[in-house]
């Protein structure tokens, strides 16, 4: 028996890459589609759960495209994911059992807690502060509702 060289997986990660590529190329011209990055976060979580290493590997270059895309600092969306991951969800987890409910925190966590993470990486490295518009709302919504078709 014959096994093929090219894994179905490797060939639709080669295609939601050049997807998401495109598609976070309009999120930055068209700011009614969200960029994704709960759906990210949300990834980042599953693949550490699942010990999946071609899933996470598939995130962190969806994560890299993203700080490239937003102007945000290199790996700085990752360190917050790993952060987040090692030492705030285990106390999440303990307080809340609700499964719909950990998907939504997830979403808003990425958003504003990665906002807030920027606010302090910016006052250290004493750059330019970001903002945070309305759009977040539309996008934490949007977002909450696609992780729940997934």
């Amino acid at each position: 028996m014959q096994r093929s060289i090219t894994y179905p997986f490797y060939i639709k990660a080669f295609m939601l890459l050049v997807l998401y590529l495109i598609y976070e190329s309009l999120s930055t011209i068209y700011l009614f589609l969200p960029p994704l990055f709960g759906v990210l976060f949300f990834y980042f979580i599953r693949a550490l759960d699942k010990q999946d290493l071609s899933l996470l590997f598939l995130v962190v270059i969806l994560a890299l495209i993203y700080e490239a895309d937003k102007g945000y600092l290199f790996l700085s969306s990752l360190v917050f994911f790993s952060f987040t991951y090692k030492f705030i969800l285990p106390k999440l987890h303990q307080m809340i059992e609700c499964t719909r409910c950990m998907h939504f925190i997830y979403i808003v966590l990425a958003y504003i807690g990665f906002w807030i993470f920027s606010l302090l990486l910016q006052q250290m490295f004493v750059l330019e502060f970001a903002s945070i518009n309305f759009y977040v709302i539309w996008y934490i919504l949007f977002e909450f509702l696609l992780v729940g078709l997934l």
